[in-house]
């Protein structure tokens, strides 16, 4: 098992997870992040449905590289999802690094799936250790 064709199955399930699975109400309630208890509720409710297209993708870390491991990836795969989703992280860094305080939509959705795919990336070569 390789790194590249991890991150590849990777991106297909965060494809999946993200935009076909999402629901209106989860995209809309996350970005008030886990502080709000609706917000954490979506939140928690994304992270389940993102996860889910993962499963056979860590049927394999597991089959490749032991249960273990694939738990610690699946962990991986979500906690960071969750912490990128939650929208403070995107927002200091647009504001911050992009000098962006009131960014168009476009562009924080490309800050927030830019950082899913950086995350991903790692997790892919964690996995494939």
């Amino acid at each position: 098992m390789s790194w590249p064709p991890v991150f590849a199955a990777f991106l297909v399930c965060h494809l999946a997870g993200d935009l076909l699975l999402q629901t209106e109400w989860q995209a809309l309630t996350k970005v008030r992040g886990l502080g709000d208890a609706e917000g954490r509720r979506a939140l928690i409710a994304h992270a389940v449905t993102y996860t889910l297209p993962y499963l056979p993708a860590l049927v394999w870390v597991g089959d490749e590289r032991g249960a273990v491991r694939a738990v610690v990836v699946a962990l991986l795969i979500a906690l960071p999802h969750v912490a990128v989703d939650d929208g403070r992280f995107v927002r200091v860094w647009l504001r911050q690094v992009k000098h962006s305080p009131d960014p168009a939509p476009s562009l924080r959705l490309m800050v927030d799936q830019s950082f899913h795919v950086v995350c991903l990336l790692g997790v892919a070569v964690l996995a494939a250790l």
